[in-house]
């Protein structure tokens, strides 16, 4: 399955663009010649990303699977994913409000889009998962386990934080108490919801054990997908406007 892009958020993007737009006006398509070799190099790196997805062939498994490995793997680079994310934005933002930018720092500023999109791509290969691997585990766990335990009112972050607590308090105690309290966590962690509707008890068990890193994270979609680098032609010396 192709992947439709590379990945900063369309959003972000297109906040970058905007802003450099906004400052800079369509001159910047007239001596836009200093961008030309990022935009390209955006668009083999996309091409290169795109072959290694192919190469990977995911494809949507019948029902829900996942492993210990592969959630620890998709929870890291959804961090990564919203570090990203965070410094697209910051770049967005860049400058006092009103302050135009300097024609020759229009290079620099998409090569630092370049930069961001190559982190990105490098973060999804370093993970060895695809976009759209992605976006199927973020819908299962945030969109369809996660969701519909606090939906039923059971946080499963909020029982494992309690059992730890009981757990310290028996180890300041001795004897009777002590042994009461680790019995009575150990009630706490035994007393289980069931699996939601549509996801297996192995899975299930596999999210629990990690539910607190799960819900360390927003719950908010990250996207993986942005619009394609088309290809265009090179951008041609001119006059000031």
């Amino acid at each position: 399955m192709r992947a439709r892009g590379c990945l900063i958020g369309a959003a972000v993007v297109l906040a970058v663009l905007g802003a450099v737009a906004a400052v800079l006006g369509p001159g910047l398509l007239r001596r836009a010649r200093g961008v030309y070799a990022p935009i390209s190099r955006m668009k083999g790196e996309q091409r290169d990303f795109e072959a290694w997805t192919r190469q990977r062939s995911w494809r949507e498994p019948a029902t829900p699977e996942l492993g210990p490995d592969k959630l620890e793997s998709f929870l890291a680079l959804r961090r990564e994913l919203r570090v990203l994310d965070g410094k697209a934005m910051g770049m967005g933002r860049r400058g006092p409000e009103g302050e135009r930018a300097r024609l020759e720092d229009v290079p620099t500023i998409v090569e630092g889009v370049g930069d961001l999109v190559a982190e990105r791509l490098g973060a999804f290969r370093k993970h060895d998962i695809t976009p759209a691997e992605y976006d199927y585990l973020e819908r299962v766990v945030y969109g369809t386990w996660l969701r519909a335990l606090t939906d039923g009112g059971d946080d499963p972050a909020a029982r494992d934080r309690a059992a730890r607590e009981v757990e310290a308090a028996a180890g300041k105690e001795s004897g009777a108490v002590q042994a009461r309290l680790r019995q009575v966590a150990a009630d706490i962690r035994a007393r289980l919801p069931p699996a939601p509707a549509g996801i297996p008890p192995e899975v299930h068990r596999v999210l629990l054990a990690h539910a607190a890193e799960i819900e360390a994270q927003p719950a908010t979609r990250i996207s993986a997908r942005v619009p394609r680098v088309r290809e265009g032609r090179r951008p041609a010396a001119s006059e000031s406007p």
